[in-house]
């Protein structure tokens, strides 16, 4: 090794000076790490692991709980011992213009068939009321109490009879697009988790093209997990 190509000694590796210039050779710092493995460039975005708009039903905002009901029971049986399953089952709700402006999960759906009376807040006194054996002194609200919460004991069938006809409207949540196409998947987590929401829309300008879930973030999870992230199987 001549003294145009001497090597200098550092703690992550080589530098070789040659013709006066230093150059890397073998060296790896957690910098050049990143830029080999971990390319920016080359890492998947939201728009590569989202779901398109397109496949999700939708379904207008006066509309009824019954009406999502009868799409999902076609699908159902459709698809019955189909081994990929009934597909998405949340459906984007739409107004008069055909603007997505509300979501109905399979958790909406569940909880619209909970009637509104129930909903009301601070029955709790009255509840640990009757518990305690101290129902006489605060029987008119007892008995308040008994005629909203009486669906309890109807059999379920009863319960989706008397509550099908709910609107739309009343049991959707609102959607806001949280998430551009170009977002990294780093970020989808983040607001995933701070804003408490599992299917954030995806906008293209003002535009809703995809939603993203959980599925879609642990499929690119189990894609990438290997040795290179310290995990050997």
């Amino acid at each position: 090794m001549d003294r145009f190509h001497k090597p200098l000694e550092i703690s992550s590796g080589m530098l070789y000076l040659q013709a006066g210039e230093i150059t890397r050779e073998g060296l790896l710092s957690p910098l050049n790490f990143f830029e080999e493995k971990h390319d920016m460039d080359t890492e998947k975005r939201v728009r590569d692991i989202m779901a398109p708009i397109e496949e999700y039903e939708t379904i207008p905002v006066d509309g009824k709980l019954g009406d999502a009901l009868a799409v999902l029971k076609r699908k159902h049986e459709a698809q019955k011992g189909d081994a990929g399953g009934v597909g998405h089952r949340t459906f984007f709700v739409t107004n008069s213009r055909g603007k997505i402006i509300g979501k109905l999960s399979i958790y909406d759906l569940i909880r619209g068939l909970v009637p509104e009376s129930s909903k009301k807040p601070d029955h709790s006194r009255i509840f640990y009321s009757v518990l305690s054996g101290r129902a006489m002194e605060v029987s008119d609200e007892v008995g308040d109490f008994q005629r909203r919460f009486q669906w309890i004991r109807s059999s379920f069938f009863d319960l989706v009879k008397q509550e099908a006809g709910k609107s739309i409207g009343e049991i959707m949540s609102p959607v806001h697009p949280l998430l551009a196409e170009d977002d990294t998947i780093n970020q989808a987590i983040y607001v995933m988790f701070k804003e408490g929401i599992r299917q954030p829309l995806v906008s293209r300008k003002d535009r809703i093209v995809g939603v993203v879930d959980f599925n879609h973030i642990f499929e690119e999870l189990i894609r990438i997990v290997g040795p290179d992230c310290g995990v050997r199987w």
